[in-house]
């Protein structure tokens, strides 16, 4: 009996997981968007002069979500900096949002992307000021 239990916690645990990143089919940190497809990735840094301000770009394409919304959440060394909600139109469907990061935000950044409560997706990036 304690084995079945057991069995049927790590069935669901891995359903559950299984499940969150079902509906993420792409993503990308990109320099910019045209005709909603992600240009440029910047991988995992993101370089940045002295005194700039740059526009970053998170790209996502959501699959089987049509007429509910997803919310990227864009954090800055742990503290929320951006929420912003995207209808989601259909079954397959491209969006993004974007975010200004003045060269002074160095450090650790990180989306998530939400459906409601439910966490979709975790992205993180660097932040680096060159000389």
């Amino acid at each position: 009996m304690r084995k079945t239990v057991v069995l049927a916690l790590v069935l669901n645990t891995l359903l559950f997981s299984s499940n969150s990143m079902a509906n993420v089919v792409r993503h990308q940190l990109a320099e910019s968007i045209e005709q909603r497809e992600p240009i440029g990735d910047y991988a995992a840094n993101v370089m940045v002069e002295a005194g700039e301000l740059k526009k970053v770009f998170f790209f996502t394409q959501i699959t089987d979500l049509a007429n509910t919304q997803i919310t990227h959440r864009w954090f800055y060394q742990g503290q929320e900096k951006a929420l912003v909600t995207l209808n989601i139109g259909s079954d397959n469907w491209r969006t993004y949002s974007s975010k200004m990061i003045p060269s002074y935000w160095s450090g650790a950044w990180q989306v998530q992307v939400w459906q409601e409560d439910k966490l979709l997706l975790s992205s993180d990036f660097t932040v680096v000021q060159e000389p």
